[in-house]
């Protein structure tokens, strides 16, 4: 054999025949061979990595879409409103395949992250955390605030307004803002404030619209109210200035356009009992039409308090009320505005205030501005409505 002549990168000789040399190279490909083997992945294991990416992405993008949906208008752009009512579970699916993508160790991981970030400012509108109890009010003018959708005093077949003014009366606060009240020519404020006799003031929108009417209960003199009345729409805003001390606080309660869901919800039931499955996929249509259209009318009479509001932004403001829209909506944003959101502010725990859909909506606020300070903000488990009170604790600084 004639031997070959090998020159490495250091110009060093070595000498072999083509024997040794063919043995070498086979050798080198051999361990070429090896390598490449253990990067190849096996078809199912391919598969699933494949699926994990396209879940993750999909509920990557809702999220995001979530998100967008507090900031741009529902009025043409429904369907992102839509995505903003299913934020909470849709947040749910990416904390599951974000665990999952750590288990499997896959870099899809790093995207459900980035959809929970994005939505920590919805989070902390849901979820509280601390570690210390409601603290005594130490400053200013202590004020003691509660607003309640009380579903016209009837809830579960029978009345709850001795119910519902016990506890008010056992709270001993200092300014009350209730929703839905039924005052009528047979029903006054009169008698109202019969059971509630702690609250020398007192005003509403009744008789400027009619059926449910928003009220105001005040220990704080009352100095003047205006009902705000929205067209094509049953629901309302009630302004009241109150005197605290030397300040007029500008008091804002409302009440914005349903989302029609208790209207459909018997049609849907008696389907479902029935067993008429097109019945059923009729009223479900029905329902997302009325939300539809409801979203976009909710979003107008945002608009219209947060010009009002803007307008009067030199006194102090308290804002409160049933909103029916949940903290991801443009709602909440529009509604909020610079304000401070004082379950955000001085809350804890889940702040759900919506009693149905398994109570997993947070519809009920109040918002107040920088003369003011929290200390305490609570949701009580009450049974005497759809709606659990809000009940905050501050004071004017």
């Amino acid at each position: 054999m004639n031997p070959l002549v090998c020159v490495s990168a250091g110009q060093r000789f070595s000498f072999m025949d083509e024997a040794q040399h063919f043995s070498v190279q086979k050798g080198f490909i051999d361990m070429k061979g090896k390598i490449k083997s253990k990067k190849q992945k096996s078809p199912l294991k391919l598969g699933y990595q494949i699926v994990i990416g396209v879940l993750t992405l999909f509920a990557a993008l809702m999220a995001a879409a979530g998100f967008l949906s507090g900031y741009i208008h529902p009025t043409g752009h429904e369907w992102v409103s839509f995505l903003g009512l299913i934020l909470l579970p849709v947040l749910a699916v990416n904390m599951v395949l974000l665990g999952l993508c750590c288990v499997v160790r896959s870099h899809w991981g790093w995207v459900s992250l980035g959809a929970l970030v994005l939505n920590i400012p919805f989070l902390l509108s849901l979820f509280q955390v601390r570690l210390w109890g409601c603290s005594a009010v130490d400053e200013g003018i202590p004020v003691k605030m509660i607003t309640y959708n009380v579903n016209n005093f009837h809830t579960h077949g029978r009345s709850q307004l001795t119910e519902i003014t016990g506890w008010i009366s056992d709270e001993r606060p200092d300014i009350v803002c209730l929703q839905e009240c039924p005052l009528s020519a047979g029903f006054t404020l009169d008698s109202l404030q019969h059971y509630l006799q702690q609250f020398p003031y007192a005003c509403s929108t009744y008789p400027a619209s009619e059926g449910s009417s928003l009220v105001v209960l005040s220990r704080f003199p009352i100095v003047l109210s205006e009902a705000i009345l929205y067209p094509g729409s049953g629901n309302k805003s009630l302004k009241a200035s109150l005197v605290m001390g030397e300040d007029t606080v500008s008091l804002y309660s409302n009440h914005l356009q349903t989302t029609s869901v208790n209207n459909v919800k018997p049609r849907l039931y008696q389907a479902k009992a029935q067993g008429d499955a097109h019945e059923g996929k009729e009223a479900a249509f029905q329902m997302a039409f009325q939300m539809k259209q409801n979203a976009g009318l909710r979003a107008r009479q945002a608009d219209f308090m947060r010009q009002l509001m803007e307008g009067d932004d030199k006194s102090p403001h308290l804002v409160c009320g049933d909103f029916n829209d949940t903290p991801a909506s443009y709602t909440y944003h529009q509604m909020k505005g610079k304000l401070t959101d004082g379950f955000r502010d001085c809350g804890s725990g889940f702040g759900f205030t919506f009693r149905e859909l398994r109570r997993l909506f947070r519809i009920d606020y109040i918002f107040y501005s920088s003369h003011f300070r929290g200390y305490c903000y609570e949701s009580p488990n009450l049974p005497y409505s759809d709606h659990n009170p809000v009940v905050w604790t501050g004071c004017l600084k």
